[in-house]
């Protein structure tokens, strides 16, 4: 499939997973922050396109840096930090890959770590967090923690030890990063992680 193939499809994909988010969200089905953290999920799953579908280095920061613009530009009411931020986090570790300086694995496993990891830990705090740790809970750090180790041990191929002290430093930049700021310090720090360990 041609690299264009593949950025229109990443676009088609992200454009449907924002539509379906919003219309879930006005229904009730979702609440605001449900909503937010599956499309942080869907997002995610951009991920290994970006890094082995698509070769051309230019062609794979069209869309983070689409995706920056657009949600810089949204009206004042729906701005987050994150949306912007996090879209930011892929287009610097894009950058980073293709000047060499981390895998493509890396770089899949710090973006899925966010997107997956993080929202795993969303729904673990809402659900069962009773131990406040900072804005955050340790029940929702418990499964950044169990959920990025996954993904570590499945996209980076890092022997268990490695991959679970990796993940404990995500769920630690995700539990004392400010509201939004996870979304460019998880993604970084975890694939740098992976990339040097």
């Amino acid at each position: 499939m041609s690299d264009w193939i593949w950025l229109i499809a990443c676009f088609i994909y992200a454009s449907c997973a924002v539509a379906a988010t919003k219309a879930l969200g006005k229904k009730g089905a979702l609440s605001s922050e449900g909503a937010r953290k599956v499309l942080h999920v869907a997002v995610s799953l951009t991920a290994p396109v970006l890094a082995y579908g698509i070769d051309d280095p230019c062609l794979r920061l069209i869309g983070p840096a689409a995706f920056i613009i657009i949600n810089a530009v949204m009206p004042h009411q729906e701005r987050r930090t994150g949306l912007v931020l996090y879209p930011l986090s892929f287009l610097i570790l894009a950058v980073c890959m293709d000047c060499g300086i981390i895998s493509p694995s890396s770089f899949v496993s710090g973006c899925l770590a966010m997107g997956i990891g993080d929202a795993a830990a969303a729904a673990a705090g809402m659900r069962w967090g009773r131990h406040p740790l900072g804005s955050k809970s340790l029940e929702g750090s418990a499964a950044m923690l169990a959920v990025s180790f996954i993904i570590f041990m499945l996209s980076s191929h890092e022997p268990w030890h490695m991959a679970l002290a990796i993940a404990a430093a995500a769920a630690a930049a995700e539990a004392v990063s400010p509201r939004g700021l996870d979304n460019l310090t998880v993604p970084v720090l975890s694939s740098f992680l992976v990339e040097v360990l």
